[in-house]
């Protein structure tokens, strides 16, 4: 039956529709690469004329490193770096006197690229400010859409051009072949692109040959210059994508952090506007969607710039001078001064001025958004836009407009003037150790007082990002980030908006907090705020934090510095770093901080599935296995990823193996699987968990085998080695806001009924300063082992596996149950309890988090519920009273009572904190029945979960967590400016308990809840 894309396409062909732009001459599949008449060539810059003497193309080879990776290169030129520097050996480096530029090898795949031949790096010469994830060339959305190329050529001519021409055919579909040739001459600021893919099938083709950029979130934002544009988009689904479709005269994408950068876009052919989709996570940007006829084809040749800076007027500049020498439009330049208290605004990221074509009494939706610059150091900024048009010059300071002005018909260059800030102080925070008085690495949270206040400093990232009140900088980069900022020994200052605000110290859950409160307006203030490290963490553990991201991911643009003293503000001991798909160590940057006795870095890495391949039984709809987290692994950044393995189009299982077979010798036996967020939500279109990308019904059993349901995918073993479920740990908790703590919960009791003893873990996932907070969790392993220098990961590990940890952040639970030789704690060894064996619970918390009650879970059930009357509180959270009221409840259960109407085997978990949100259990992924998962939350408020609390138009959903409290009457108030959105949580791993002493641990299945 023809698919409605294929019908769509043939009805638009019958009815008479022209292809646009095909009949250009083509080069396709010229060994030489392509030399007909281009409109390209109508760029022309001048420079020296040695510059021809520094272009460059070459393979790079194991000598070769990437700036800022093990040191220098030794090769002719240094790999660039930056926050997503990719390149490595077997990929291609092209080089000007103004750009570097790498491209994938054949076969060295990454992101969304099947086989090589995408853009992976472009930075400005010297600067090591790479900010592209990917640039790879698309003809649509769906699976086989993208270019695979199989073979390429190094076109080496200098001093005029140097070029890499690719070959190949759409993925999967050699019926489509596609060439792409790369190519950069002297004194340009980035490089030429030429694609042409030809339709050699008997059907008519609906392609939008494009470009498309992998942003990923929180790292370069797209800005288009088109009505209602610049960084705001339409949000859509991959059903309603067809309505984002918008042209632009080119796209610019600008990264808000360090090392900054920014890009533009221009096609150089006849159409004078581009058009594709923007959002935060992918860009598409090239020709319009065609119908391209049998033995027809496509052609699209464009100039992709790069710039020194990170706002969008250092690309849009350049976009404009482009198309100045392309189509001749003319150029103004708009240039003035930023004050603050009557002084140059000077470096910082606080000051904003967004430039729009339109009338400042119009209605902001209606107007083009031309260029937004950032002042420089003295204060001042300037920025082209096209010339003979009305203006709107904002200012916006602390995520906010505080000024404007219009101007007319500008035709020449224009002096704006001066534009002033508002009131702002500058705030210096000291935070000492309460014993000895030195200098501590914490971190410190801003907090309007009243109304007034949160409603006078709300600010967003040119409306990206979220809300921040008050909003000190750029939430997904560098210290201050959002609402906070980080104290590095003991003093750090800012730049703050005027009002009164609560100021938070924190170093994370076993330390008090500390607050002060602060009127700031045009006088600097000074804090001191003071915090005591409690005897919380019990003997012989180390605190972990086993999921966290840095620059090296490619949706986290926070700088390795700024990262691992986030590490050290919250107190942690142990590190991993799982960057998305490649390996990364956080070592050298541990020891540049003096950290090394303190804190122990284990390199590891997260796969992360991208390209969407797997089907489940049942369905259709192409999937992705979700992501894993696996350590230790070994850092090369000579390698591709850094010596991760490709993790496309395989199963788990043979994931895993990959994994295993890519470590050295010596670590493989050491090697620990977790599987990540089980059950979290799909981002755009792409499941990240293997459980509900199967859409598990928790509700049966397991089969043995593969029986060719979902279930039997789950337990199958593709390649002979690891099985798809077997993983040695998985996520409980994921974030700081816990926000799907239930059903990685209910998926985790799943499995342990099952009898699959992953240990459960508890991790912050944590990409920026203020997505998640590092550490909150953490889990807490019982390891004989210490941080720093003498850290044994293998011993760590074993602990890991053994289920030897609880997860928390914040309440502490010390439990054990009574067995023929002595008390045991929890664990993956089965234990034989005597009859009147009782089960010993003693929970602590720091004076701030609030216990409410205490848990016992058996087979999946909550049995017993300690609540807050049984309970010890503290007299003042923040008082120094607190410090020794740090014992909520320590007694002794009869286990007998607890297992009451349980036969055979059971497992027991013991939970702390807050009362858990109300939720029920309507569907799921896998259809409207229930699936054991909870799924829905009391959305309306009225004291139950029923479909009165459902979506409209959904079978169930959505969870929500509970909204966090605004008086400091609530118990968790302190917890929520800290904890930001979270609740207190903690829970151990499973005791095992053989109660039949065959000295095994039977499970009892779903049949036992």
């Amino acid at each position: 039956m023809p698919s409605p894309l294929r019908l769509l396409v043939a009805s638009l062909a019958l009815i008479g529709l022209t292809l646009a732009g095909c009949k250009k001459e083509s080069c396709l599949g010229n060994d030489e690469g392509c030399r007909v008449a281009s409109p390209c060539e109508k760029l022309s810059y001048s420079c020296e004329a040695a510059s021809g003497s520094m272009l460059e193309v070459r393979t790079l080879t194991p000598e070769d490193r990437r700036a800022g990776s093990n040191g220098p290169g030794t090769g002719t030129d240094t790999v660039p770096g930056g926050l997503n520097a990719l390149g490595a050996r077997g990929d291609i480096l092209l080089s000007n006197d103004r750009a570097v530029a790498v491209l994938a090898g054949i076969g060295n795949t990454n992101l969304l690229d099947p086989n090589g031949g995408s853009l992976l790096d472009l930075s400005a010469r010297g600067k090591n400010n790479d900010g592209l994830n990917q640039v790879l060339q698309v003809v649509g959305i769906l699976p086989g859409d993208a270019a695979h190329y199989t073979s390429m050529k190094i076109i080496d001519e200098r001093p005029t051009r140097v070029a890499v021409q690719f070959s190949g055919t759409l993925d999967g579909k050699p019926e489509f072949p596609i060439h792409t040739l790369y190519e950069m001459r002297p004194c340009e600021p980035g490089i030429r692109v030429r694609t042409e893919v030809l339709n050699t099938a008997v059907d008519p083709q609906l392609w939008a040959l494009s470009d498309g950029f992998y942003w990923s979130g929180r790292e370069a934002l797209p800005f288009t210059p088109s009505e209602g544009s610049g960084y705001q988009h339409p949000s859509f689904s991959l059903l309603t994508i067809g309505d984002a479709f918008k042209k632009f005269p080119y796209l610019t994408a600008a990264m808000a952090s360090d090392p900054a950068s920014s890009y533009a876009h221009v096609a150089c052919g006849e159409a004078n506007l581009l058009e594709g989709f923007q959002s935060d996570q992918i860009s598409s940007s090239g020709l319009p969607r065609t119908v391209v006829q049998p033995r027809d084809y496509l052609v699209f040749e464009r100039f992709l710039a790069v710039s020194e800076r990170g706002d969008v007027a250092a690309a849009a500049d350049l976009a404009l001078e482009a198309r100045q020498k392309l189509h001749g439009e003319k150029y103004v330049t708009l240039s003035g001064m930023v004050t603050r208290n009557g002084a140059p605004v000077g470096t910082g990221r606080e000051a904003s001025v967004i430039i729009s074509e339109g009338e400042l009494s119009a209605d902001p939706s209606t107007r083009v958004p031309w260029t937004q610059v950032t002042p420089d150091k003295e204060g001042r900024f300037q920025a082209r836009v096209p010339a003979g048009r009305d203006y709107v010059v904002e200012l916006h300071a602390f995520g906010r407009k505080v000024a404007d002005r219009q101007l007319d018909n500008v035709k020449a260059d224009t002096d704006v003037g001066t534009l002033a800030v508002s009131t702002h102080s500058r705030l210096t925070v000291n935070v000492v150790d309460w014993i000895s008085g030195v200098g501590l690495n914490a971190e410190v949270f801003l907090v309007p007082v009243n109304a007034t206040t949160q409603k006078d400093t709300e600010g967003t990232l040119h409306g990206r990002f979220g809300t921040c009140a008050p909003w000190l900088g750029p939430p997904p980069g560098p210290s201050p980030a959002c609402n906070r900022f980080l104290v590095h020994n003991g003093t750090a200052t800012v730049d703050a908006p005027a009002g009164t605000f609560y100021v938070y110290a924190f170093k994370g859950p076993f330390w008090t907090i500390d607050r002060e409160t602060v009127t700031l307006g045009a006088q600097n203030t000074t804090v001191e705020l003071v915090l005591h490290k409690l005897a919380l963490q019990p003997l012989g553990t180390v605190g972990a934090d086993l999921h966290v991201h840095g620059a090296a991911s490619f949706d986290s643009s926070i700088p390795d510095e700024d990262r691992v003293l986030s590490f050290a503000a919250t107190d942690l001991d142990v590190i991993v770093s799982t960057d998305h798909d490649i390996i990364y160590d956080y070592g050298q940057v541990v020891r540049r901080l003096g950290l090394q006795n303190k804190m122990s870095a284990v390199v590891g890495l997260e796969t992360t599935g991208h390209i969407l391949w797997m089907k489940r039984p049942g369905s259709t709809l192409p999937l992705v296995v979700g992501h894993y987290n696996f350590w230790p692994l070994e850092y090369d950044p000579t390698k591709p990823r850094n010596g991760a393995p490709a993790d496309e189009l395989v199963e788990p299982g043979e994931l895993f193996d990959r994994v295993k077979d890519s470590a050295p010798a010596s670590l493989r036996d050491q090697l620990l699987v977790q599987l990540n967020h089980p059950w979290s939500d799909a981002e755009f279109g792409r499941d990240l968990g293997y459980p509900r990308a199967l859409a598990l019904d928790t509700t049966k059993n397991l089969p043995s085998r593969d029986d060719g349901t979902s279930s039997g995918m789950y337990v199958r073993t593709p390649k002979g080695g690891f099985a798809n479920n077997g993983q040695h740990a998985q996520e409980v908790m994921n974030g700081t806001q816990n926000d799907m703590l239930l059903p990685y919960r209910a998926f985790w009791f799943y499995t342990l009924s099952q009898g699959q003893l992953a240990a459960g873990t508890a991790n912050s996932d944590s990409h920026s300063l203020t997505d998640n907070t590092a550490g909150v969790p953490r889990n807490i392993v019982y390891a004989n082992t210490t941080p720093g220098t003498s850290f044994d990961t293998n011993v760590f590990n074993k602990a890991l596996k053994a289920g030897d940890s609880f997860g928390t952040n914040g309440p502490v639970i010390e439990a054990t149950v009574d067995t023929a030789s002595g008390r045991r704690r929890f664990g993956f060894s089965p234990l034989s309890p005597p009859a009147d064996a009782k089960l010993h619970i003693r929970v602590s918390a720091a004076p701030w988090v609030p216990v409410e009650e205490v848990r016992i879970v058996v087979n999946g059930t909550v049995v017993k519920t300690i609540g807050s009357t049984e309970l010890s509180h503290p007299t003042d959270p923040l008082g120094p009273e607190g410090v020794a009221e740090l014992v909520r409840y320590d007694n002794s259960l009869a286990l007998s009572e607890l297992l009451t109407g349980v036969s055979g085997d059971a497992w027991l978990v013991v939970e702390a904190g807050a009362r858990l949100p109300l939720a029920a259990d309507f569907g799921g992924p896998g259809g409207d029945k229930p699936d054991g998962i909870p799924d829905t939350s009391d959305n309306n408020g009225d004291g139950k979960v029923d479909r009165a609390d459902i979506a409209e138009g959904s079978n169930y959903g959505p969870l929500r967590t509970p909204t966090p409290p605004t008086s400091e009457a609530s118990s968790q108030f302190h917890f929520s400016q800290v904890v930001t959105g979270g609740y207190p949580m903690s829970f151990t791993n499973p005791f095992l308990l053989d109660r039949n002493g065959n000295g095994r641990f039977d499970a009892p299945g779903v049949a036992a809840k």
